[in-house]
């Protein structure tokens, strides 16, 4: 499918966002800035993590938006362009409703257990609850894997899920990893403070080269990540706006080296 600002692309029902083969937003349809409340500047030009949507499920099948719009969310998904190279469509189309609500408030879960089967998003907010109650330390880590080459043998596919069980290996029980699609991943980090922070990335990324280079030495890459930690007064939207900010800010830093 080749790209071209044509009719059928605007007046699609659903919300559409084009990217370049570096991941920034060439075009997006009226329906996605209807439906995100989001202005265009916020999205045309900006790289695709910057957008303020995460993927709530392991498939990275539904996205949630965090903005002042609330909690809506998406089904999701993508495909190549084959105009121009490299480039990708998303697509998103509203979530309906259901009476059994996927996310939780934090004011929620000051009275409330975590459910035994959370997702990240309600893991956050309970997490973020318990710090304002008890001064904890809590931190999030996104990481972005750029890949520059992979063999024709090594599936893009089998690749990321290698990396989320290398993820997995280096984390304690009580941590949690989202995935967020698109070679992006989010750490949920109680009880640990910056300096905790940087040594746990340094080591995750010694244990990505190992398991890279074990795959093939032919793997060219790069691991871009973004850290907030929490600060007195910030809840769950504002610990990863500020994550999502300083990936992106590392991100463009690496695009400028290119």
């Amino acid at each position: 499918m080749s790209f071209d600002q044509t009719e059928l692309f605007d007046k699609s029902p659903l919300g559409i966002v084009i990217c370049d083969i570096h991941q920034r937003i060439i075009w997006c349809n009226k329906r996605f800035l209807s439906d995100t409340s989001l202005e265009e500047a916020q999205v045309v030009g900006q790289l695709y993590p910057a957008l303020p949507m995460e993927a709530v499920d392991k498939d990275a099948q539904l996205v949630q938006l965090f903005n002042n719009n609330g909690d809506t969310k998406f089904q999701y998904w993508h495909e190549d362009l084959t105009q121009p190279v490299g480039a990708k469509a998303h697509y998103f189309t509203k979530e309906r409703q259901k009476e059994d609500k996927l996310g939780m408030t934090a004011a929620r879960l000051t009275t409330k257990k975590l459910p035994k089967r959370a997702n990240w998003v309600e893991f956050l907010d309970y997490e973020v609850s318990r710090s304002r109650r008890y001064d904890n330390p809590l931190s999030i880590l996104k990481l972005h894997l750029v890949f520059y080459h992979l063999p024709e043998s090594v599936s893009e596919n089998t690749l990321l899920q290698t990396v989320k069980d290398t993820l997995a290996d280096q984390l304690r029980w009580a941590d949690m990893i989202g995935h967020t699609d698109q070679g992006s991943y989010l750490l949920v980090l109680p009880e640990t403070p910056e300096d905790s922070l940087k040594s746990l990335q340094e080591k995750i990324s010694i244990a990505l080269k190992r398991q890279m280079e074990f795959i093939s030495k032919d793997i060219k890459y790069k691991v871009v990540y973004g850290r907030a930690c929490w600060q007195k007064h910030d809840d769950s939207q504002k610990l990863l706006k500020k994550a999502r900010q300083k990936l992106v800010k590392n991100l463009e830093k690496l695009l400028d080296q290119k």
